[in-house]
């Protein structure tokens, strides 16, 4: 076979960016997954999306996505199930409360998000639900939401392939083929692929095909469990971060508590595995959040993985110094859902016109050399 473009990884990235290359035009476009389309984290994840961080370029940069996130039942035509609940952090500290109140009056309200900064007795009218002991403030981002990511992976995987676009799922990519520096395809479980340009969207798998041809990204895999309970009359409108103990709590369209807890800590690509230490933890912590989820029962669990970079912050484009033709997408630090809508859609036209974006310039990956990292710390799990 031999096609224009080699996208390897069916997940939402890989997805939007395929979307996108039809969108401009080019269908010369397959889309290479080592199992099941969206088999990692882009269905394993918490589904909620936010504008709000502490790096302006992340901020700028969720901006956009949002925007297309709105905007996906009309241009796609599957019900995401986009609700704009809002974020809650939860603080305890005068230090956290100034961090917040500084981020929104230089950063925030500078892109026409700001938030507001809620008294606990604001917080206890609006949300009487939440338990406020030790609570001083907290930071509502009303921008902030949930969605269905099983509808947006399908809606673009279908918009994608009535567009032209080649899946083949259960192939994996052995090695990227190279010959006089420069990309000539992949070599599959299933033979050779010829293409002009390889995109390289594979999460946490992307570094170990990456080092085989002597690209080495400082990506760092960990594993993330999170679950839901059986459902309930819906009545938690926030997603709620507590920064005492940095759980989140949120309740699904359909009635499921959802949430996780950065516990325990468990690095690299290890099986998709969930553990009663992880329950227990999360449910101690987030009980003491929302009482009311006390006596609910678990529906299922399950893990995905964060892709992390040394800044938190996604790895876009390529490095002239790599072979010619060779581009990722990839470390996405538990952001990539929500940023994938615009991630993708700028990648498509540096595959096809070699342009930047210039939102995507602070994400190149020349950045890590160069010591231009982003300054983001505000990953959420």
């Amino acid at each position: 076979m031999r096609v224009k473009i080699v996208i390897v990884g069916g997940g939402i990235v890989g997805l939007t960016t395929a979307y996108n290359l039809v969108k401009l035009g080019e269908n010369d476009v397959v889309v290479l997954e080592q199992k099941y389309i969206a088999y990692g984290s882009s269905t394993r994840n918490a589904g909620h999306f936010r504008v709000h961080f502490w790096a302006p370029e992340n901020t700028r940069f969720a901006i956009e996505a949002r925007k297309r996130l709105l905007d996906f039942v009309s241009k796609i035509r599957w019900n995401a199930e986009i609700d704009l609940g809002g974020y809650l952090w939860l603080l305890y500290k005068e230090e956290h409360v100034k961090a917040y109140e500084r981020s929104n009056r230089e950063i925030w309200s500078k892109f026409d998000v700001s938030g507001k900064i809620l008294t606990p007795e604001e917080i206890s009218e609006l949300f009487p639900y939440i338990n406020l002991e030790g609570v001083i403030a907290g930071f509502y981002g009303p921008q902030d939401g949930k969605m269905n990511p099983n509808a947006i992976v399908f809606g673009y995987y279908e918009k994608a392939r009535e567009m032209g676009v080649k899946f083949l799922p259960y192939t994996r990519v052995e090695k990227i083929i190279v010959d006089n520096n420069k990309v000539r395809g992949v070599q599959t479980n299933k033979g050779v692929i010829e293409s002009e340009k390889v995109l390289v969207a594979a999460g946490g798998w992307s570094t170990k095909l990456l080092k085989s041809i002597g690209v080495d990204l400082p990506i760092e895999v960990e594993r993330k469990e999170i679950g839901v309970t059986e459902p309930i009359n819906y009545f938690i409108k926030p997603f709620i971060i507590s920064l005492k103990s940095g759980v989140y709590v949120g309740q699904m369209v359909r009635g499921e508590v959802l949430g996780s807890i950065d516990y325990p800590v468990v690095k690299g690509l290890t099986p998709f595995n969930t553990t009663l230490d992880w329950i227990h933890k999360w449910s101690e912590n987030a009980v003491e959040v929302v009482p009311q989820i006390k006596h609910l029962m678990f529906l299922r669990t399950w893990s995905g993985y964060y892709v992390v970079t040394p800044d938190h912050s996604h790895i876009l484009g390529r490095d002239p110094e790599w072979p010619e033709n060779l581009y990722v997408a990839t470390g996405f630090s538990g952001h990539g859902f929500m940023m994938a809508p615009f991630a993708g859609e700028v990648m498509a036209k540096n595959l096809l016109y070699d342009e930047i974006d210039e939102l995507m310039k602070p994400y190149l990956p020349t950045r890590f050399k160069e010591e231009k990292l982003i300054h983001e710390t505000m990953v959420i799990g």
